[in-house]
């Protein structure tokens, strides 16, 4: 199975506490990047997406 590039990942996923989240986001965006496609994992995904409206004022 291919494995994505460690440098890909640290460069495209957001991760990390609700500030890193933003941080990175407004880096992508910065960067040029229009769209973004969010996909929470880990054990709790409902909450990872209530945690990622916080982070998006939505």
């Amino acid at each position: 199975m291919a494995r994505m590039p460690d440098g890909w990942v640290a460069r495209l996923a957001v991760a990390g506490t609700p500030a890193e989240a933003r941080a990175g986001l407004d880096g992508l965006r910065a960067a040029g990047v229009t769209e973004t496609v969010l996909a929470p994992v880990g054990p709790d995904p409902l909450g990872a997406l209530d945690s990622l409206a916080a982070v998006l004022d939505v």
